[in-house]
């Protein structure tokens, strides 16, 4: 069955790859232009469609920038925002005018940088220039090529590599493994803590293949932090689990291991909660159960104070880290 569907959108798959590869090849031959701005740019994407960790790699270049002591900015399209247009995130803001992770950033870093979200990243890109902020994180821009990035950085997950997948809709990939050539850093996401050295050969092998240049190929795994309150009390040993991210299955397996899980309930990514959904996993929830979810579920649950103040809610925060003594640290 799965081969006849393959016969099916493989010709669908090859229009995309010459759509997305004719443009590409109309940047390299400078009949499209990039612009160049005096702000050094950062970008971190990925190939895949959905989540591959570029939340968390944005979040440890802001993490060396705030040890650093530089001022930055972090720019996003802010998905599934209900606005339009050029914002600079503010305390009125939340995930319905800049977006999910955008809000995430902001309650982070609001202190030490600007989070901005434009579906035009120009016009991000000319307000940091214009008002001397010396580095740009770009979120979710391996795709544009409508600027000159410093450092071209493309995320891909141990999980789901680039290099076994396919381009959509025979695959999920937005574009060509061959797109590998444009990153200056390759970095695997998710990998097991216990990653061998031949692991990392192989992934690297099978990665440069794709590449005409030695780029560093690096190594990070997850590192779940300790719940933070969000409402009520203790955290109870019983639990629920909520997660609307991309690719939860990592989630729910650590909070498996580490809770007696009484449901799990999986939810399509950015999802916005409605107030039927947070009444009905309110009814789950009673004083020896608690409710657990992802930091991006928070910035939109925590709105719910009416439903769910009352009870034991927490997110479990994440921080990457980097194996075999390689960091992205050391690239920036």
């Amino acid at each position: 069955m799965e081969f006849f569907k393959n016969i099916l959108l493989f010709p669908l798959s090859q229009i995309v790859r010459f759509f997305t590869s004719l443009r590409n090849f109309l940047y390299e031959l400078g009949i499209l232009k990039r612009k160049i701005y005096k702000t050094k740019i950062i970008s971190v994407g990925n190939l895949i469609m959905g989540g591959a960790g570029k939340t968390p790699t944005v979040e440890y270049i802001s993490r060396y920038f705030l040890k650093k002591s530089v001022f930055f900015s972090i720019v996003s399209r802010g998905y599934k925002r209900k606005t339009k247009g050029f914002i600079i995130a503010s305390e009125n803001d939340n995930f319905r005018t800049i977006g999910d992770e955008p809000t995430q950033y902001f309650n982070k870093f609001k202190n030490h940088s600007k989070v901005m979200v434009s579906e035009d990243r120009n016009i991000a890109l000319k307000y940091c220039d214009d008002n001397n902020i010396g580095y740009v994180i770009m979120d979710d821009a391996y795709q544009n090529h409508s600027f000159e990035k410093d450092l071209n950085i493309l995320v891909s997950s141990y999980n789901k590599p680039f290099f076994d997948d396919y381009i959509f809709p025979m695959g999920m990939l937005r574009e060509s493994r061959e797109s590998t050539n444009r990153a200056n850093i390759l970095i695997f996401s998710d990998c097991p803590e216990d990653m061998n050295a031949g692991q990392r050969s192989i992934f690297t092998n099978k990665s440069l293949k794709y590449s005409n240049n030695r780029i560093p190929v690096l190594f990070s795994n997850t590192n779940y932090l300790n719940p933070i309150k969000i409402f009520g009390s203790k955290l109870c040993k019983k639990v629920v689990i909520i997660s609307s991210i991309a690719y939860p299955k990592m989630f729910f397996d650590y909070v498996n291991s580490e809770y007696d899980v009484i449901k799990q309930i999986e939810f399509n990514d950015h999802h916005e909660y409605t107030e039927n959904e947070v009444h009905s996993i309110k009814d789950i929830l009673d004083d020896n159960i608690s409710l657990i979810m992802t930091e991006k579920d928070a910035v939109k649950i925590c709105e719910f104070s009416n439903i769910l103040g009352p009870y034991s809610v927490y997110y479990i925060p994440i921080k990457i880290n980097f194996l075999f003594s390689n960091k992205l640290s050391e690239y920036i």
